[in-house]
């Protein structure tokens, strides 16, 4: 019984070794180190923000706000 704990254990945390790190790697991600106001480059974003504009990037979030894209006021 002892054994079968101990082998359920041993398989359980190698399984847990197994997982590959979610750490930004900037080989493998193109946005790593940018700002989120200058964009992806995607065509589809909202008509009041301009890519690399930071303060039309938080009047965005503001509006975004008030308009009720705010999961938390929704809620509650």
């Amino acid at each position: 019984m002892i054994a079968r704990i101990s082998l359920l254990a041993a398989v359980a945390l190698l399984a847990a070794c197994s997982e590959p790190s979610q750490a930004l790697m900037t080989g493998k991600n193109n946005n790593a180190g940018k700002p989120y106001y200058d964009g992806t480059g995607s065509n589809f974003v909202a008509s009041g923000w301009k890519p690399g504009d930071k303060n039309s990037w938080q009047q965005e979030l503001k509006t975004r706000t008030q308009r009720g894209q705010n999961e938390y006021t929704r809620v509650h």
